[in-house]
């Protein structure tokens, strides 16, 4: 009897053994066996999506390209421009439309009309309780005008690369024609997770205002995202931006920025009217995190590979180019994938986002997902403009990781990464005077004056306002 319960329990060992070796090898252990791309399981909202905010694989989505009301997650690229074009000690100086143009039962921070707040308490008070009468304010201050500011955000959204964006006004509010998608969404965010400005105020739980007339006392306001508010039962430690927002049109919108390890992830739900936009979000992320890996995109194809392709298709002329990528050069695969089988995509025809002195864009794909999308730079001139390749030049070629990887990958890593930084570098500098100019125009423009009527009259309202003051 004793000797039939050992042998059962030997039996018992070695299934056990069996069943968790098959796991870990399938799960890319000693061999590479090939991973499928997966799904996060149920998610209840009528739109989402989770993208690797660096190599901007789409690793699970849901009607991504929808267009939906956002309601206030719209705050996103008010801030973004904000933080792109302002100094946070500048004072915004509160209209009367700025308090006053709002729905009823809008959020508000209780300011009144000539009061001042400085452009670091607007951007807390927009971020963490959403208030509407700051955006309203802040748009005016960037732009001269909530029109003007919404020509600005638009603009933006097409740097971006979003593809379905129409943006009315900087809160969020009700108009029918204010519309965006989840995949756009998260293209602002990914934009945010690079803005240290951003990330640093969304690291607070609460903030507190200066006093102001209705609210002498200062007012104090708390985090609106409950996954980056403590103590809550939806606090996460890998959470480190987003935002919320509702509206009974839009339903329950929600975007979180998630970081774990090296990996980061942003995350959009959309047209949810359960409400399940937390539980959502969770489950995509925990996917994201668990499910994939990134690595280096020179283990498939290197700058020279490149450069050939681009002299075979004669977008560039032989001699001293000098290629960069828009981004570090990574790509995201599920655990276990074979490189072997990543697909290289080069598109010449390019849109709105593309980058000064883009010469194509590189996008990879496994099992039809894509894994990567980078532009591709080139310092010299292009031989000939992109726009005139027709849109039959674009060729999607499988290469194998014996064909493309040679010796000098260290070298190829360096010179990448050194010609990547100098290209951001002088790229933010271009991004910079670009949008100092955009923020000139809008303003003018909007207001129907020469710049120097303009500063004249900002002066004659300042002398007003300290008059009143004293």
């Amino acid at each position: 009897m004793a000797s039939k319960n050992a042998k059962r329990i030997i039996a018992f060992k070695a299934i056990v053994f069996i069943v968790f070796t098959a796991a870990f090898l399938l799960r890319g252990g000693f061999f590479a066996y090939p991973a499928p791309w997966g799904s996060p399981g149920e998610i209840n909202a009528g739109s989402a999506i989770v993208m690797d905010a660096d190599t901007r694989a789409i690793l699970y989505g849901k009607n991504i390209h929808e267009k939906c009301y956002p309601a206030s997650i719209t705050k996103l690229m008010t801030a973004l421009l904000v933080i792109e074009n302002c100094d946070l000690d500048e004072t915004v100086v509160f209209s009367e439309r700025a308090v006053t143009d709002l729905e009823s039962g809008a959020v508000t921070a209780y300011i009144s009309p000539g009061e001042e707040l400085s452009v670091r308490d607007c951007l807390h008070a927009l971020l963490l309780m959403s208030a509407n009468d700051v955006a309203n304010a802040l748009a005016e201050h960037v732009a001269g005008s909530i029109e003007g500011f919404a020509d600005m955000m638009n603009e933006r959204a097409q740097e971006l690369g979003c593809e379905d964006t129409c943006f009315k006004n900087p809160s969020g509010l009700t108009d029918s024609e204010h519309v965006t998608s989840a995949y756009d969404m998260a293209m602002i965010a990914n934009a945010l997770f690079d803005n240290e400005t951003f990330l640093e105020i969304e690291k607070a739980d609460s903030y507190q205002l200066d006093p102001t007339e209705r609210v002498p006392s200062g007012l104090w306001m708390n985090i609106g995202h409950r996954m980056l508010r403590s103590g809550n039962a939806y606090s996460d430690e890998r959470v480190v931006g987003g935002k919320t927002g509702y509206t009974s049109a839009s339903g329950n919108t929600l975007v979180t920025m998630a970081e774990s390890g090296d990996r980061r992830l942003s995350i959009v739900v959309m047209m949810d009217k359960n409400p399940q936009h937390y539980m959502d979000t969770l489950s995509m992320m925990d996917y994201g995190f668990s499910s994939f890996e990134n690595m280096s995109g020179f283990d498939i194809c290197s700058l020279e590979s490149m450069e050939e392709r681009l002299l075979s298709d004669t977008v560039i002329g032989s001699g001293s180019n000098k290629l960069s990528l828009d981004r570090d050069f990574l790509i995201t695969l599920p655990y276990g994938a074979d490189r072997s089988q990543v697909v290289l995509d080069y598109e010449y025809n390019l849109g709105h986002g593309a980058p000064e002195a883009s010469v194509a864009r590189l996008d990879l794909s496994y099992e039809g997902h894509t894994c990567g999308s980078y532009y591709i730079i080139n310092e010299r001139d292009p031989l000939i403009s992109v726009e005139a390749v027709p849109p039959a030049a674009k060729v999607a070629v499988g290469v194998s990781l014996a064909a493309v990887v040679g010796g000098g990958i260290a070298f190829l890593l360096f010179s990448g990464g050194a010609a990547y930084h100098t290209h951001a570098v002088r790229e933010e500098e271009r991004q910079r005077r670009r949008r100092a100019a955009r923020r000139r125009r809008y303003r003018l423009e909007s207001m129907g004056m020469s710049e120097e009527e303009f500063n004249k009259k900002l002066e004659e309202f300042r002398k007003k306002y300290d008059k009143k003051k004293k």
